[in-house]
């Protein structure tokens, strides 16, 4: 029998942290209160891997972690302690790489290969792109970094370029082997070429590994002597320089990560060879849910979700990587809901003060280093991203967007250059990550997205792409070729990462108004919640049984709890925020650099800066670097990734050290300091408020790894590293002597929430029941929440007023709510230190 879904504890595996030292800590988490571990992806994964999405072998277990038994020990740790697993998997992508058997496969039988099903390869428009070479082909050739290799265990004969194999096909090798004087090997690899019989090519493999030492010397000698130019031109595949990749690629990739091949899960053969471990796993009972990766990459998300249902049953949980936008709903797919981000964003943007937002907002906008309404900004951000990284998904696109359209276009006096600018059009202005149309038809929603993209583009878009942008609309609504249903099905596919690319790694990175705002499935044009909207959510919850996650981190997260804590009570600090940004400025000038009349960095990025250090103090400045290096590249201002601006990066990197720890920074320092002092209680109380919320609101509170103490990590590989399980097993202990105070609240607070959830189940399965309270600068929110003869009431404040106001007089309704059967949870008692109320009802 499955454990009930109380509460998830995400661990990150990788070859530093392996099975073993998980099963280390069973015995902390059990008693911590989680009943579900809650693992990243464990199938075999390019070596090194430090988050194992770059799956290489997803019909195997990885060896370093510690393989199927020490897979097995940890299961049974944990079932000793009634506790159980949710898996993650990875359906959308697999590594394009030399560890990847199946990606070998293809490369060296070519289309017509078995594995070729597997992957998402446009073939008809050549050869496989294979964009990895530091230089271009003919330097690469010329410089004697390629060369063949034969590979006597595999049987396979490979080019070989640094720590990368690509093996020939076997009309290749036969030719080869006949150089070498070879003729019975060579007859057996020519019989297999272009065939998918994987048993005539195991046999002719077989034949290759039985070579002896003079027939091994002869093939060597060969080898040496081909021409390897030649060699290259007869494969199935194409070396190139890397940066090619933006322009010819011909494979569906995992956003714009060449290495990450798509798959082509939709195939139900491929399907069954994915889900095969994991299937095997949940029939074993050694797991007991599963986490899906990218739902939004495959190409038809609700039929993948009901084949999923089918092959695990009707008690797994399942729950999908979704970014549902404000006041997007997620579609009644048969799964437990989403991994929820929306969720984080509900909770923090309770505690952002809208005016205090406001005012940050103005104070950019006045200095002019924020322009143009959001819409435009984040359609100009989507533009680029499509233009540069995503620029080969693109072109597929418009090709597919072309394919019977000559008609049309003559009637419209539309040109080819038209037509893409119109695919382009299209993703730039979508106002979501995708709809879901299939061959089978599509929903209200979907034409709802259409009709928000043609209102967009009628309003922004000049005549001509307009024009184009409509006729390719009504390609969308009403398909009526095979070319139609696929240009469709490639736009959903391709409309969320020029979202993710353009909204998460490029806008949100520069437009540091608020940075706890600026998250995973956040909105900038909708970074508060009033108490009434967040009551409207959670009764809509409670309703719907929400069991689904609620993270106040993940892995993916720009920002810990303990930083969004901070920026969200420096919401309500908005004249102290401008007061301190003016004096930052003064003293912090002289340290940046100045080149051809550019301040380096900025006064863009010198804000971000600041913000940042005011939301992590204390941070090392080795951290702070990692931070800022990857900032200045998302943000595509004046760096990016595929050609950084080395003089601003060094010169921004430089002046972030120095206001760290140069002693000319000493000063500003010091007004750093004392600021984050001032800022303390209220962020204390915010991100205790948080965690109340995360642990007592419909759904499954979702604990990242270490987050029970206070976590000031910033992006990955930030939030990624090592976590001190000592120090939390003494706070378990009870030994919180050597703690900060507040790591010790935070501590107890999140293990007594735990315990709660498993004592009452008003906080699993009941109700949702907002508490009026009257207006006051405290902002208070309440709400009671039953099942049956339990009861749960939560009273918090969100706004938190400057340090000294008074505390409201609460005493009539405190002991109204605390009278009559109610008690307060152990050891949480209201008061100016914790004012907030946490009371329960039933039997003890």
């Amino acid at each position: 029998m499955n454990p009930a879904l109380r509460a998830t504890y995400r661990l990150q595996f990788h070859r530093g942290f392996t099975f073993a030292d998980a099963q280390a800590l069973v015995p902390y988490l059990a008693d911590l209160g989680v009943s579900h571990l809650y693992a990243s992806p464990i199938t075999t994964a390019v070596p090194g891997s430090t988050h194992g999405y770059d799956v290489a072998d997803p019909t195997r277990i990885n060896p370093e972690l510690g393989g199927e038994a020490g897979f097995e020990a940890l299961a049974g740790a944990l079932a000793a302690r009634g506790m159980g697993v949710v898996l993650d998997i990875v359906p959308n992508h697999m590594a394009a790489s030399s560890h990847n058997p199946f990606w070998l496969d293809m490369m060296e039988a070519g289309p017509g290969s078995a594995a070729a099903r597997v992957f998402d390869v446009k073939w008809e428009s050549g050869r496989l792109l294979l964009p990895v070479l530091g230089d271009p082909l003919k330097a690469t050739l010329e410089s004697g970094a390629l060369s063949l290799r034969a590979d006597y265990d595999l049987g396979r004969v490979n080019v070989a370029y640094a720590d990368h194999v690509f093996p020939l096909r076997a009309e290749s090798v036969a030719g080869l082997l006949r150089a070498a004087g070879l003729t019975a090997a060579a007859d057996c690899f020519a019989v297999v070429e272009g065939g998918s019989d994987d048993t005539g090519r195991g046999a002719a493999r077989a034949v290759f590994t039985a070579l002896d030492a003079a027939a091994r010397q002869a093939l060597e000698v060969a080898l040496a002597q081909a021409d390897l130019a030649a060699v290259l031109e007869a494969q199935h595949w194409r070396l190139a320089w890397w940066r090619t990749a933006a322009h010819d690629l011909n494979y569906r990739r995992f956003f714009n990560i060449t290495d990450l091949a798509g798959v082509r899960v939709e195939d139900p053969e491929v399907f069954d060879l994915v889900h095969r471990l994991p299937l095997a796993l949940i029939t074993r009972g050694l797991v007991h849910g599963l986490r899906i990766d990218h739902i939004d990459g495959l190409v038809d998300p609700a039929g993948y979700c009901d084949r999923l249902r089918a092959a695990v049953g009707p008690d797994v949980p399942l729950l999908v990587e979704k970014i549902l936008e404000p006041g997007e709903v997620l579609r009644p797919w048969p799964i437990e809901g989403t991994t929820g981000y929306e969720r984080l964003n509900d909770i923090n943007a309770l505690f952002v003060d809208p005016e205090g937002y406001g005012a940050f907002e103005a104070a950019l906008r006045a200095r002019h280093l924020l322009v143009g309404a959001l819409p435009e900004r984040l359609a100009g951000a989507k533009r680029q991203v499509l233009e540069a990284s995503l620029k080969a998904e693109v072109d597929i696109l418009a090709m597919l967007a072309r394919e019977g359209l000559d008609e049309a276009m003559t009637a419209g006096d539309l040109t080819n250059t038209a037509i893409r600018d119109g695919v382009v059009a299209l993703l730039a202005h979508c106002p979501v990550y995708r709809s879901y149309a299939t061959p089978k038809g599509h929903e209200a929603e979907d034409v709802a997205i259409w009709q928000e993209i043609r209102t967009r583009i009628e309003a922004t878009e000049n005549p001509l792409t307009a024009a184009a942008a409509a006729l390719l609309l009504r390609r969308l609504e009403s398909p009526e070729r095979p070319s139609d249903h696929e240009f469709r099905s490639r736009f959903q596919q391709l409309s969320g990462p020029a979202m993710a690319k353009g909204f998460e790694d490029t806008e949100l990175y520069r437009y540091p108004v608020l940075l706890c705002a600026n998250e995973v499935g956040g909105s900038l044009d909708h970074p508060a919640r009033s108490a009434q909207e967040m009551h409207a959510l959670c009764e809509a919850r409670a309703r719907d049984g929400a069991v689904d996650l609620i993270p106040l981190a993940t892995h993916d997260t720009k920002r810990g709890p303990g930083p969004r804590a901070r920026l969200a009570a420096l919401s309500g600090r908005p004249e102290a925020w401008l007061a301190f940004c003016e004096a930052a400025e003064a003293l912090t000038v002289p340290l940046r650099r100045e080149e051809a009349g550019i301040a380096m960095p900025d006064a863009l990025d010198a804000h971000m800066i600041l913000q940042t250090l005011v939301s992590a103090w204390p941070i090392t400045p080795e951290r702070m670097e990692t931070y800022l290096t990857k900032a200045l590249r998302e943000a595509k201002r004046h760096s990016n990734w595929e050609t950084p601006n080395e003089a601003y990066e060094a010169a921004s990197l430089g002046f972030a050290r120095a206001l760290v720890e140069a002693p000319e920074a000493a000063e500003f320092r010091a007004r750093l300091e004392a600021f984050v002092g001032e800022l303390a209680p209220a962020g204390r109380l915010v991100g205790l408020g948080q965690i109340i919320l995360q642990q007592t609101l419909p759904g499954t509170p979702d604990i990242y790894q270490g987050t029970e103490l206070r976590d000031f990590s910033l992006v990955d590989p930030d939030n990624r590293r090592p976590v001190d399980w000592a120090a939390r097993a003494q706070a378990l202990a009870g030994n919180t002597a050597a703690l900060d105070p507040d790591d010790a609240a935070t501590f107890a607070l999140t293990r007594d929430l735990l315990a709660l959830r498993a004592r009452n189940p008003a906080l699993m399965r009941g109700d949702y029941r907002r508490l009026e309270i009257a207006p006051s600068p405290w902002g208070w929110f309440g709400f009671e929440r039953r099942q049956g003869a339990h009861a749960v009431r939560v009273v918090l404040p969100t706004r938190i007023p400057a340090p000294g106001a008074p505390l409201d007089d609460l005493t009539e309704w405190l002991g109204a709510w605390i009278g009559d059967g109610w008690r307060q949870v152990d050891g949480h008692v209201f008061s100016a230190d914790a004012p907030y109320l946490l009371a329960e009802s039933g039997p003890a």
